[in-house]
């Protein structure tokens, strides 16, 4: 498969919002049970300025945030049953949710 880059935000420390971060990189193929999602929208809400400001501190650093998006279903990996290519979707709860593609 082609390889997949990524517009994504980072933070390498929490403050105020110059600290985000937009860089492109290299993303790996969905592994077994993950799914690659064109986000089409994405949520900003409070826990992410939380994030970002360092309220709630992130387990390590630099960081991706964004806990919440919408998109479309690009590829599948192995193993996957419930989403196919195409499939519009939602989710919450994982950060890196401040990116495109």
């Amino acid at each position: 498969m082609n390889t997949i880059t990524s517009g994504i935000v980072r933070i390498e420390q929490p403050r105020k919002p110059a600290v985000l971060k937009y860089e492109h990189t290299e993303i790996p193929q969905p592994g077994e049970g993950e799914v690659l999602i064109s986000q089409k929208a994405i949520g900003v809400n409070f826990l992410d300025v939380f994030f970002r400001n360092g309220t709630f501190p992130l387990p390590a650093y630099p960081a991706l945030i964004g806990l919440e998006a919408a998109g479309i279903v690009e590829q599948t990996g192995d193993g996957v049953k419930e989403f196919g290519v195409g499939d519009r979707v939602a989710y919450y709860g994982s950060n890196g949710a401040y990116s495109e593609r």
